[in-house]
């Protein structure tokens, strides 16, 4: 009888020693399981909050796991500085720093396979194998295959009639670009010509830059149409829309839209549009300095700024495979 007493007396105690243990383990353990529930998109994947404080510390493989299946994520926003995509789509140039120290890859789109390469400020994509590069505040066309480098210079400071009294020589720059084998004009933002003679190579003296600076009304775009200029046009970074190589689709911050009737068919992530992939079945989105997390500004004044920004990685969106054309499906 004394011992069934005694027993009877244990079991709550026990059960009590077990509750709290109980409760100790779960305090212990809610820590890793919202850290761990947030890094493989269990929940949270659109909060800027949890991303600003995670992101950089989940495992690599789980960055993925936080967007749905129609997007690939192909440069994480880890140490992510800066991109370039070339003009058919095939190859992104990325620019990563970590610990102070930067490296420079080309992204191969459709292996994903990553080439290191020289770390080029701000390369600019010429074709996918020229690109213009600034080395030392001088201007150079890089060969991607070769590795080899030509200086290029101004117009106006390319030959010794290149200005007449201190002023560009419209009449011979119209004459020398005609002649060009290649022109091209650098995006809306810089309007830089780049010209590139058809034995660029063995005689690179040929080749010539021209400025906005340099034409009348600041609008190089101008003078090659009014002057029949044939061109080839190198989209800017950030086009506010891109359509894809075959007319169907168009890319916008918000998502992708048929272009005949205007139907959104797959919703955007608040980045901004890069350009298509090479095969048209995506679009490449970014952004240029990261979200912002936390704007500040002063009382009765217009401006904002951004206190922190968190960086943001390099996405695929890809269109769905019911919208595509048989003969882009592999």
């Amino acid at each position: 009888m004394n011992t069934l007493q005694a027993e009877t007396t244990h079991a709550p105690k026990r059960r009590g020693y077990r509750f709290w243990i109980s409760c100790f383990l779960l305090l212990l353990g809610l820590p890793l399981l919202f850290y761990y529930g947030y890094c493989w998109g269990l929940w949270g994947r659109s909060s800027l909050l949890l991303q600003y404080f995670f992101q950089s510390s989940c495992p690599p493989v789980s960055e993925e796991a936080r967007y749905p299946r129609r997007v690939d994520v192909i440069v994480s926003a880890c140490g992510y500085h800066f991109s370039r995509i070339s003009p058919s789509g095939r190859w992104l140039y990325v620019r990563e720093e970590m610990a102070g120290m930067a490296t420079a890859y080309l992204l191969d789109i459709q292996t994903r396979q990553r080439m290191d390469v020289t770390d080029q400020p701000f390369p600019s994509f010429l074709t996918d194998d020229l690109w213009l590069v600034d080395i030392e505040h001088k201007n150079f066309i890089m060969d991607r295959i070769t590795g080899a480098q030509y200086p290029i210079q101004r117009f106006v400071y390319s030959r010794p009639d290149g200005q007449i009294n201190g002023e560009t020589n419209l009449p011979l720059l119209a004459e020398s670009l005609r002649q060009a084998e290649q022109v091209f004009l650098i995006g809306a933002s810089t309007d830089t010509v780049v010209a590139l003679a058809s034995d660029s190579y063995t005689h690179p003296e040929q080749n010539f830059i021209v400025e906005k600076y340099d034409v009348p009304g600041f609008n190089t775009e101008r003078f090659l149409q009014e002057n029949h200029i044939p061109y080839q046009t190198v989209l800017r970074d950030f086009p506010d829309e891109a359509v894809s190589p075959d007319g169907r689709f168009i890319a916008r911050p918000d998502g992708i839209y048929f272009v005949e009737t205007g139907k959104k068919i797959v919703e955007g992530y608040s980045l901004s549009v890069r350009g298509w992939t090479y095969d048209g079945r995506g679009v490449i989105y970014s952004h240029a300095f990261g979200r912002c997390l936390f704007q500040i500004g002063f009382p009765f004044a217009d401006d904002t700024g951004c206190y922190r920004r968190v960086p943001q990685p390099i996405l695929i969106l890809k269109v769905p495979e019911e919208y595509l054309l048989p003969a882009q499906t592999p």
